[in-house]
């Protein structure tokens, strides 16, 4: 009987996003504390006579992240990697919640484990970074780290924060590409240095598991995605209207979050909202 190996593929959020320059390059340089979340894919890996991806609640193209990471591996170590590699997804697609480069990142670090490839965390990092800009975080051993340059630049956190978390998604579909676009139009950047002391405030917070500490949080990218998409806006009063300490986006959206100071009921919201929790270090 062939062996099925699973993984779980957890989501980020952003606490605090602060866009603060072009660069030449067309990126953008960020400042930014990510922290990983309960939400998570299922991939489920399945030795195979060539590489085969089933993606399910989600479009495959040809350019898929996962095909990145195999092809990285066999150029980088000269093995085959063919397996069949399942994913069933639960992190939306164009949520902010980094679902694609987690799914990259938790495949890398399978097969460090399972082909024994003998990376360490540093030399994973510097290889997902060659992959997408989200992906070493998801790498790190910790579960929060302050992120700048194009957020690949990462300064690991020890978080202890464990407030309830409640997320909300929106049926649009927000494109990272446009929503920076829309804001280079915009022109309002934030000073680097300014959002550098937020995060380090936000750092203390997580480590101190001080919710009050979150109060400053902001999302540079609300200022045009609400605009355009209101229903984002409505999941933000939303969960305002219920309690919520702290609100906001994650990423470029559509997703909001809501941090509580105690569990709520939100059984009489359906599908609308999804609980899920800070993970501790893996």
């Amino acid at each position: 009987m062939t062996h099925v190996d699973t993984i779980k593929s957890y989501a980020k959020i952003n606490l605090g996003l602060w866009v603060t320059e072009k660069r030449e390059d067309n990126y953008h340089n960020i400042v930014t504390v990510l922290h990983k979340i309960g939400i998570h894919d299922i991939i489920s890996v399945t030795p195979h006579t060539e590489f085969e991806i089933v993606a399910w609640g989600m479009p495959f193209t040809k350019d898929n992240i996962i095909l990145k990471v195999k092809e990285l591996v066999e150029k980088r170590f000269g093995i085959n990697v063919n397996y069949r590699v399942e994913i069933r997804k639960n992190i939306p697609v164009g949520s902010g919640l980094g679902g694609a480069s987690s799914n990259a990142a938790y495949f890398l670090k399978y097969l460090n484990d399972k082909r024994n490839l003998g990376l360490s965390v540093a030399e994973l990092v510097k290889l997902g970074s060659q992959i997408g800009a989200d992906v070493p975080f998801f790498l790190l051993n910790e579960n929060a780290a302050i992120a700048t340059g194009k957020g690949d630049i990462l300064e690991p956190i020890k978080s202890n924060f464990n407030y309830p978390l409640i997320v909300s998604f929106s049926s649009c579909q927000v494109l990272t590409s446009w929503a920076y676009k829309a804001f280079d139009e915009l022109g309002s950047f934030s000073v680097s240095s300014k959002a550098y002391k937020k995060v380090l405030t936000i750092a203390e917070a997580l480590e101190n598991n001080d919710l009050n500490g979150l109060s400053i949080i902001e999302n540079d990218f609300e200022k045009v995605i609400l605009k355009y998409y209101p229903e984002v806006l409505q999941k933000k009063d939303l969960l305002y209207s219920m309690g919520a300490n702290i609100v906001s986006m994650s990423g470029s959206g559509n997703a909001v979050f809501g941090i509580f100071e105690r569990m709520i009921l939100i059984e009489n919201y359906g599908q609308e909202l999804v609980p899920s929790t800070f993970l501790e270090i893996e």
